[in-house]
């Protein structure tokens, strides 16, 4: 194993390099292509929750919430329940204006965001329990969503197709690459 110890007083804690190569890896390989989506399409196919879910999936770390159900299906769950909270409480706002001015405290603006944000967390958390989707990336998605920084049912489709080819390109192109080289991630919490 490529490695060294970083703990002095845990001597069999080693990092092995090669596993850290392997997810880092994964992640330049899903963002190389979800950006190069992203610039021929001109749409946001790069969003923030994105980078959770990358790493889940990249590092194997939490092998219930990688599988295709639980990322895409958390995260379409998690635009749906940030599309209500926005039609009933954003009131059309974005927290990219409102937090831009000079002043935006005690705002009826600022309560919106407040109140769509709550209620997204709300639906999502609820939502993904029942159907046990599990995917916590997913909250910041419906975030997102609520705070009105993407939105739209057009927004909302990008995202759900985004995380879709993140999970298909991870499964069937670099997963199976892994394994054939010997590059597969190790579970972080094994150790």
């Amino acid at each position: 194993m490529l490695g060294f110890s970083f703990d002095p007083d845990d001597p069999d804690y080693v990092l092995d390099l090669k596993d850290e190569y392997s997810a880092t890896v994964n992640v330049f390989l899903h963002f190389t292509v979800l950006g190069v989506i992203a610039l021929v399409s001109g749409r946001p196919f790069l969003f923030p929750s994105l980078g959770p879910s990358a790493y889940l999936i990249a590092t194997g770390e939490q092998p219930r919430a990688e599988g295709p159900y639980h990322v895409i299906g958390g995260h379409a769950i998690a635009v749906a329940g940030g599309m209500i909270a926005y039609a009933l409480f954003g009131n059309e706002v974005s927290a990219y204006v409102v937090f831009a001015r000079p002043d935006p405290a005690f705002s009826m603006e600022v309560v919106y965001l407040w109140a769509s944000g709550t209620v997204a967390m709300i639906l999502t958390t609820t939502a993904m329990l029942v159907t046990k989707t599990n995917h916590a990336a997913a909250c910041a998605t419906t975030l997102i969503v609520a705070l009105g920084l993407m939105g739209g049912l057009e927004d909302g489709v990008i995202i759900v197709v985004a995380v879709a080819i993140l999970w298909y390109f991870h499964d069937k192109v670099i997963s199976p690459l892994a394994h054939r080289y010997g590059f597969v991630p190790r579970d972080a919490r094994a150790e």
